[in-house]
């Protein structure tokens, strides 16, 4: 009787340790399929900027191993019209107790509200709000991918942030060009006839506190005069019109004009910008007075092997009038990139900086990996 009672008691125990084992693996099933749905619309890439360089300075010289930029993208689309993204972005601090330090720094952080309908000339148009990308820089480097070797021009020049607190409005105009087009050469801004972007910022950029209750506008429209016969040459007019980010609201203004051509084989842009004062609000005296600049900047690529190797080169040109004296800084860039796969690439070059009367010469060997 106790043997029958004991075998009885272990068979109700074995039932109930079953069946607490079936719920978990229930509940872990359940979860699992939720994380699943979430990462349906999700995505998460990387950027990362490394190598290493040579510097040589008035008969000095230097070198090191370096991480110039490093980008994490994590975007979730809650549907075909929301959607949302954070970059942080990793960078080396240069001045105070973190001076060596990888630190990192939120590049975006934006609610994007898109449609891919046609209203009228317009099509696909896009509102973005939070810390977002600027109308004329986030154009730029789509067509000169080589931002591994530095800022692009008027960014370098601390003209204008790349990115800044704000809102930010896009649209194609005539629709979009043909697919050939877009998986041949470039699918960035493929509108038939150009594109538009407008917003409004706090004007200091992504990595400044907001110093004054100012707000800057800035702009860009870009138009493609000949669609059907000369498909990759673009028209662009940007600028900006605020003050710099102190409480002595210096002006900021500029206008900028550029003519930028692609096609399978090579290349080029040219730029031309006339203002006062920058986004910093650093480019005044004392008083708050902007001074005034102008500068053009020229690149050019040609693609060679079937698109693996390419030759490019970049030439800028800035001219600063302050009050006694006109400041003059240049910029060299020659190199030759290897393209692996995507962007990713590796890629070898010379910049030449001038500027105060000194001279910095810099060799470099970089890897861009995009994941």
């Amino acid at each position: 009787m106790r043997k029958h009672l004991s075998i009885a008691i272990m068979l109700i125990t074995l039932s109930s340790i079953n069946a607490k084992g079936q719920t978990l693996a229930d509940s872990i099933y359940q979860q699992n399929q939720k994380i699943l749905k979430i990462l349906e619309s999700s995505s998460i890439s990387t950027q990362i900027f490394l190598g290493f360089r040579y510097f040589e300075e008035g008969g000095n010289n230097y070198n090191e191993f370096t991480v110039k930029r490093g980008y994490i993208n994590f975007q979730k689309s809650l549907n075909k019209h929301l959607s949302g993204r954070i970059t942080p972005d990793l960078t080396v601090d240069k001045e105070g107790d973190g001076k060596g330090d990888l630190e990192m720094r939120l590049k975006y952080c934006y609610m994007e509200l898109k449609d891919d309908g046609n209203y009228w000339i317009f099509s696909n148009p896009s509102v973005v709000v939070g810390e977002v990308f600027t109308p004329w820089i986030s154009f730029e480097e789509k067509i000169n991918k080589y931002r591994v070797v530095g800022s692009h021009f008027l960014d370098k020049s601390t003209i204008v942030s790349s990115a800044d607190f704000g809102i930010t409005a896009t649209t194609l105009i005539g629709g979009k060009l043909d697919k050939a087009y877009l998986k041949e050469v470039s699918s960035a801004y493929p509108g038939k006839y150009g594109s538009v972007a407008f917003g409004v910022y706090n004007g200091g950029g992504y990595h400044a506190v907001e110093e004054n209750n100012n707000k800057t506008i800035q702009w860009r429209l870009t138009l493609r005069p000949f669609p059907e016969i000369i498909t990759g040459l673009q028209l662009s007019y940007s600028g900006v019109q605020g003050k710099g980010n102190t409480d002595l609201y210096p002006n900021w203004k500029f206008n900028s004009g550029a003519v930028t051509y692609e096609n399978r084989h090579f290349t080029i842009t040219g730029q031309y910008f006339k203002g006062v004062g920058n986004h910093e609000g650093d480019l005044a005296d004392t008083l708050g007075n902007s001074y005034k600049a102008d500068g053009y900047s020229a690149f050019a690529e040609v693609k060679l092997l079937n698109k693996k190797l390419s030759v490019f080169g970049r030439y800028d040109l800035m001219n600063t009038k302050m009050i006694d004296k006109t400041a003059e800084s240049t910029q060299e860039i020659v190199g030759i990139a290897y393209h692996i796969y995507g962007k990713n690439k590796v890629v070898v070059d010379y910049n030449r900086n001038k500027k105060s009367g000194k001279t910095i010469g810099i060799i470099e060997l970089m890897v861009e990996l995009a994941l």
